[in-house]
């Protein structure tokens, strides 16, 4: 008898002395892996546009515009500063807590423009960088929005040409409030355009960005949808290669459908060909899984539906109630705890439609 526990305190000795190597061998936690990390394209095959490090400390909403030139950028990584660069692949990085990254054409200049500083920090809704209608012409080349991953080379051949002295406008709009959080507090953005040789560019790529500003998501009436178009007058089909939508956390659903570019109502469902269910992470559909033909003259249908929440305390009806009056002038006998179109996260909601396709056209309208 007094063998047999011999025996077994032995072996619960050597079990306990592999348990305690298994425990020290546990890889200890490190730092938090710094998802903006990206290396630059190589010499002569495109540049990196990236932000500094952005501080987003608990309750703040940080919204800054960045302007680059494009000669610059070119100049920057040993490309030609005098030639176009035929943008064939995007790599986007950021560290988590964005709600969006949006990059710009800058066109016809209001309140926001290079001329104000090449970097324009605005927080909490106060600022030129937060009103949309200061770059309502301006062109999309770009975005992605929280998860901010994206690997994207365009089909053979395709290429948005941006020329040199075209100014571009890089927006981030990082949020560390009660809805969504930036974790680190910190954000950061980095983006890399890779260049195509201008001999190998067959079709000139083109993009459509719109906004309904129109939305009422009101207590009174919780579950509306909202519903736009965008007609691109093409006198042949285009080949939509990108896709997706954006709306803050009222939003349940976005849907966007090809659309003949005459029909009135939404779209039968076999041509539903995006829906996301997601406003925090929404999917981004790319080539080559998106290859959508669209007919001549025809275009994209598209709604959001929304579900009412009450607002965060800090915010309260009341505060709903005084944006709608300040930024909608509306009537006291019509407030009804209505989040409307606006930045702001915890106040407003947005129904934003990205799409890229190809061949570019210059007639394209949005309502």
């Amino acid at each position: 008898m007094a063998a047999r526990w011999m025996t077994f305190g032995l072996l619960s000795l050597v079990l306990g002395a592999v348990a305690c190597i298994d425990e020290r061998m546990d890889p200890v936690p490190g730092p938090p892996v710094d998802l903006s990390l990206l290396d630059p394209p190589s010499e002569g095959q495109g540049f990196q546009i990236q932000t500094e490090e952005i501080e987003v400390p608990p309750g703040v909403e940080q919204q800054d515009c960045y302007f680059f030139r494009v000669r610059d950028l070119a100049a920057s990584n040993g490309m030609d500063p005098d030639a176009p660069v035929n943008l064939h692949r995007v790599q986007i990085a950021q560290r988590d807590g964005s709600h969006h990254m949006n990059i710009f054409r800058v066109r016809t200049i209001k309140g926001l423009g290079p001329e104000g500083g090449l970097i324009q920090k605005n927080q909490d809704g106060v600022g030129e960088c937060f009103k949309s209608p200061n770059w309502a012409d301006w062109p999309l080349i770009a975005n992605s929005q929280q998860d901010g991953q994206l690997d994207w080379e365009f089909p053979e051949g395709v290429a948005n040409v941006l020329q040199p002295d075209e100014w571009l406008m890089l927006q981030t709009h990082y949020v560390n409030a009660s809805s969504q959080k930036t974790p680190e507090a910190v954000g950061r953005v980095r983006v890399n355009f890779w260049s195509l040789p201008t001999e190998e560019v067959t079709a000139e790529m083109g993009t459509v960005f719109a906004t309904k500003q129109s939305i009422r998501v009101c207590q009174s009436n919780p579950r509306p949808t909202f519903e736009g178009s965008c007609l691109i007058n093409s006198p042949s089909p285009v080949k939509v290669i990108g896709a997706n939508g954006h709306f803050h956390s009222r939003g349940t659903r976005f849907d966007m459908y090809a659309w003949d570019g005459t029909s009135i109502g939404t779209p039968a469902e076999s041509e539903r060909f995006y829906t996301s269910t997601a406003w925090d992470d929404p999917p981004m559909l790319i080539s080559p899984e998106l290859d959508l033909e669209l007919p001549k003259n025809g275009g994209v249908w598209y709604g959001c539906t929304y579900e009412w929440q009450p607002p965060d305390p800090s915010v309260g009806c009341t505060g709903l109630d005084e944006y709608d009056v300040t930024k909608n002038q509306t009537s006291e006998e019509q407030l009804d705890c209505c989040y409307t179109f606006g930045p702001i996260v915890e106040k407003n909601e947005h129904c934003n439609i990205f799409v890229y396709y190809y061949p570019k056209q210059d007639d394209v309208f949005c309502n």
